[in-house]
């Protein structure tokens, strides 16, 4: 009787050894990356590092090679409101007891118009030369597209003007105007959320 209770115990000790020698895994990546994503200044970022294999599995992210988090549980990096400083390399990290992984680098670039200066240029020519006139200054990102108005009158589109055989004293007055090419307004990429 002592005989069949010892080899009962045996044999359920087997078992429960299988089972505790479930086999680790490192941790490997699932998905191919993001790659490059233009968002506009002050919208959400949110980038994801999906991973698998034995858990725990803890996540670092970087910005230009430098850490932004500690080792963490999450796999999203969420950031509320993009800043022109938030443009660059990131790149997840994934580990667990048995290894590490690096995850392929996402470049986020940080779309921003700025305002044009309100002072106003003014050219004096000689009758018969040309004159050129360049939008002034605008930080911005991408290089906007600038179009140009002759009192009040769209005129072509483009970065600058040459103006030739305008009359006399003509005095004309000519604005131009700046917006997000339409690849920012219209293809902008979403955030990758599983």
């Amino acid at each position: 009787m002592i005989g069949a209770g010892t080899e009962g115990a045996r044999r359920q000790g087997a078992v429960i050894g299988c089972l505790s020698r479930k086999r680790e895994v490192a941790p490997y990546l699932r998905g191919g990356g993001q790659g490059q994503q233009v968002m506009l200044e002050g919208n959400r970022l949110v980038l994801t590092c999906l991973a698998g294999g034995s858990w725990p599995l803890q996540y670092r992210w970087t910005l230009n090679s430098s850490n932004i988090t500690d080792w963490t549980p999450q796999y999203r990096l969420s950031l509320p409101s993009l800043k022109r400083t938030d443009a660059g390399l990131y790149q997840c990290m994934v580990r667990n007891r048995m290894g590490a992984v690096i995850h392929r680098r996402t470049e986020v670039q940080v779309a921003f118009l700025g305002n044009f200066s309100t002072e106003e240029q003014r050219k004096t020519v000689t009758q018969g030369r040309a004159a050129i006139i360049s939008p002034p200054p605008l930080a911005s990102f991408p290089r906007p597209l600038v179009t140009w108005f002759k009192d009040g009158q769209k005129i072509i589109p483009n970065n600058r003007i040459r103006l030739l055989n305008q009359a006399k004293g003509a005095g004309l007055r000519y604005t131009a105007q700046a917006m997000p090419p339409p690849t920012m307004t219209v293809g902008l990429m979403k955030p990758n959320l599983p």
